[in-house]
């Protein structure tokens, strides 16, 4: 019986080390190391969003860092960001697609059932310290917020623009994008 707890214990243990839960997500890190043909190595560190439950949620990745929640909200969608806020955009009618900027108009909706990955990608070697400093940068800059929560501070995000949102299930950054 001892042997059977152990063995269960050693199979759970990974799972609790690299991940979290947050708002009932799953949240994992892991990293890769990539070679490439001529010998050269791309290191890759993923931050793994998976929604195992019945809601929507909301993903943005902020420049500041803000604690309270309505600050956080009316940060990203409601200051003017050049000519328009994120709000006015996302509730016009003739919004044309272009590159979303990360920290002015990235907003990517997680459905139910849905995984979203945040690869950080280097050419250099990253040691392990580095890699705790991109994982303690996204922890703090990346707010995953649920869509009951964010409706009761955004009116009409029931109607948002379709292409406002990220499509892709999947976003890559050079390490120099993010300041750690």
């Amino acid at each position: 019986m001892k042997k059977i707890i152990l063995f269960m214990l050693l199979l759970i243990f990974p799972l609790f080390c690299f991940s979290q839960i947050r708002d009932s997500l799953i949240i994992r890190e892991y990293s890769l190391c990539n070679c490439v043909e001529n010998s050269s190595e791309i290191f890759s560190v993923l931050y793994e969003i998976n929604n195992n439950t019945c809601d929507v949620f909301y993903l943005w990745i902020e420049k500041e860092i803000h604690s309270p929640e309505l600050e956080r909200i009316n940060d990203y969608f409601k200051k003017n960001k050049g000519d328009a806020s994120l709000y006015q955009m996302a509730m016009e009618v003739n919004i044309s697609y272009e590159c979303p900027s990360l920290f002015t108009t990235f907003l990517k909706k997680i459905k139910p059932q849905e995984t979203f990955i945040i690869q950080i990608i280097s050419t250099g070697i990253m040691s392990e310290c580095e890699k705790k400093q991109i994982y303690t940068y996204l922890d703090t800059h990346v707010v995953i917020m649920n869509e009951n929560i964010l409706t009761k501070y955004i009116e009409g995000l029931s109607n948002f623009n379709p292409l406002l949102f990220y499509k892709n299930d999947f976003i890559t950054l050079p390490v120099e994008m993010i300041n750690f």
